[in-house]
């Protein structure tokens, strides 16, 4: 899958506050076709953040946020904001569209991966509880949208159950040895001292050119799954050979392979299920990279002035700030050293 850019990372680790406004008497910050996103809006999520000591830090050391003067902030960063708020914007407006709606069991999944982005429980905690809320709210709608994209229906759990249950030889582990020796007619051989009941570690020891597994009586392990980097054609045998039973030659850029699987279990779901999710999401980020450009792309857009314009062109569409620093966003009650505007640091 190839690297995603900068403009889908911003809306992946980004946590954005978006309370539509329609009718409000704030300014507006953006319109995005029929709707528009208010200066509170805007300053609501800015004042959340600002409320994380722990979060601010951490985002500090990553990109500039503070503005020139005292309770402002960096223009660039609060523009950063204010896109992703217009991402999410879009992608509300286009569950709306599918008739989807995020459940409990979304809601539920969502959260743990927002913890995650932050770095922890801690720093989430030090959230106000309604910006905890919209939190997960904005990563369940964005988890929601990923898998209609990538053609799943129901909950994420949901789909990470059918994923699970069409899938198990993803999360199958074994535990493992084999001989390895260099042409077919010395497997042949081999196997034929084991065919006569000879010893499996002993005749390790002794013919298998894997001399670190030989020493061990040629055992890999007991944790072989499809992550541990073996080549294809020897974890096939691994899944498919009968356990507690020598399996015929495999053979592999190595040479060739005398397996012994001798156990060989596929976890509950619940103790993979976040493993599914992942595996999932591979699949259907790439879908939402390439909607939420053309989306951005089709949209009506218009910003504040005061926050700078929206650019559509590159790989990277969202507003550009105004080119005087004087423009930065200031915050009310939040003193000399605003945090901010959400947004993890990436992973």
């Amino acid at each position: 899958m190839r690297r995603l850019s900068t403009f889908f990372t911003a809306l992946v680790v980004g946590l954005a506050f978006v309370a539509t406004a329609c009718g409000s008497v704030s300014p507006y910050a953006a319109k995005v076709d029929d709707k528009s996103i208010s200066e509170d809006d805007l300053e609501k999520e800015l004042r959340s953040i600002a409320a994380n000591g722990p979060y601010l830090k951490l985002i500090e050391s990553r990109q500039q946020v503070k503005g020139t003067g005292a309770g402002t902030f960096d223009a660039a960063f609060t523009a950063l904001a204010l896109t992703r708020q217009i991402y999410y914007q879009l992608i509300g407006t286009e569950l709306a569209n599918r008739k989807l709606a995020v459940g409990p069991a979304d809601l539920a999944a969502a959260r743990s991966t927002v913890i995650e982005q932050i770095q922890g429980e801690d720093v989430f905690k030090d959230f106000p509880k309604e910006y905890q809320d919209e939190l997960i709210r904005r990563q369940a709608q964005l988890d929601l949208l990923t898998l209609a994209l990538n053609g799943q229906s129901g909950s994420a759990d949901d789909a990470a159950r059918a994923y699970y249950d069409s899938h198990k030889d993803e999360f199958a582990s074994a535990c493992v040895s084999h001989i390895l020796v260099s042409t077919q007619e010395k497997a042949d051989e081999v196997r034929g001292k084991l065919s006569r009941g000879e010893d499996y570690a002993t005749v390790a020891k002794a013919e298998s050119s894997d001399t670190q597994s030989a020493q061990k009586g040629g055992e890999l392990g007991c944790n072989i799954n499809q992550d541990t980097g073996f080549v294809p054609e020897f974890f096939l045998a691994v899944l498919n050979q009968p356990v507690g039973e020598v399996g015929p030659p495999v053979k592999t850029q190595f040479g060739f392979h005398l397996i012994k699987v001798t156990n060989r279990t596929v976890p509950p779901f619940d103790q993979v299920k976040d493993q599914a999710r992942g595996k999932l999401a591979e699949g259907g980020q790439e879908k939402l990279l390439t909607w939420l450009q053309e989306t951005v792309e089709k949209a009506k857009i218009e910003i504040n002035p005061r926050y700078g314009t929206f650019n559509k062109d590159g790989a990277s569409p969202g507003v550009v700030p105004p080119a005087r620093p004087e423009t930065a966003t200031t915050v009310g009650g939040i003193g000399p050293a605003p945090g901010p505007a959400g947004g993890a640091p990436p992973p």
